[in-house]
């Protein structure tokens, strides 16, 4: 059988017919490309537990013929400034002098941006502005770590006259507004490893019930991505014990942009609207 080009492509187009290990070594390999493209078949068989052969197999079931194949299309499809990016990461790395921590953040999250940016589908976002413009209401699901950045979408798209709201707060309050779901209204889903079980559902069923589903994730085959309609991968590497979420916060100020762009005569009279209304209950220091 033929067999797309682009190795995401082959993952999700095999990815249903795959073992629950080869799955979890396909997400390894996506999230992990620089690792995945030397470390041998047991090294990576090791991060999640699995067989040398397992990782084999995998490569074949995905038209490799076998791991070297896999890793020199990895190698083909890196961009090329990708590769400061990794010689960037390894000064990083090396670093130990508590001194430079800040630079070496900073840079982490650059780095963040840098492939979040490569990884954007312009007609996928273009999809989710059009989505995100049309929508009767959207609601924004979000736990944990991503839940700021939910809330901040949220108020985003309230101040260009969007209905929007962020929940992180619970099942119950969670299970109010999914209730009221149609064909009319926008899901998004954050969510990064490990994925958070409310999210995934509030998704699930949002697409059962026909509303448009968008998800910002670090992985195009996260439980998030395979309920969407429009999928976005986002890059969310830390220095410490958390994650980054730069990036995604990145990702929706584009995505607010595109929504105040569309219709920016919308856009202006909402902002006229609501610096009025600060004035006028006298909100803010002269």
């Amino acid at each position: 059988m033929p067999y797309p080009s682009i190795l995401e492509d082959r993952i999700l187009a095999s990815f249903e017919g795959l073992s629950p290990k080869q799955r979890a070594i396909a997400r390894l390999i996506l999230d992990n490309r620089y690792f995945a493209s030397f470390a041998s078949a047991a090294e990576i068989g090791e991060k999640v537990d699995a067989s040398a052969a397992t990782v084999v197999r995998l490569c074949q079931e995905l038209g490799y013929e076998g791991l070297p194949d896999l890793q020199q299309s990895i190698r083909d499809e890196l961009p090329s400034y990708l590769t400061a990016v990794e010689r960037l990461e390894q000064r990083l790395t090396a670093t130990t002098n508590e001194q430079q921590l800040p630079q070496r953040v900073l840079a982490t999250d650059i780095a963040n941006l840098q492939r979040t940016s490569n990884a954007l589908s312009s007609a996928v976002f273009d999809g989710a502005v059009e989505a995100l413009t049309q929508a009767r209401h959207v609601l924004i699901v979000a736990s944990g770590v991503t839940a700021p950045a939910a809330h901040f979408l949220a108020y985003s798209l309230q101040v260009i006259n969007c209905r929007a709201r962020a929940v992180s707060d619970g099942d119950i309050v969670l299970a109010v507004n999914l209730a009221h779901l149609t064909s009319q209204d926008v899901v998004v889903g954050v969510g990064l490893w490990r994925y958070v079980r409310s999210t995934v559902e509030a998704l699930e069923r949002a697409k059962a019930q026909g509303a448009r589903v968008i998800a910002i994730t670090d992985s195009l085959v996260s439980p998030l991505a395979r309920q969407a309609d429009f999928a976005f991968e986002v890059t969310a590497e830390g220095v410490a014990h958390s994650l980054s979420i730069t990036a995604i916060v990145s990702l929706m100020n584009a995505l607010v942009a595109g929504v105040s762009l569309h219709d920016p005569a919308r856009s202006t009279a909402s902002l006229r609207r609501v610096d009025a209304e600060f004035h006028a209950r006298h909100l803010l220091l002269e």
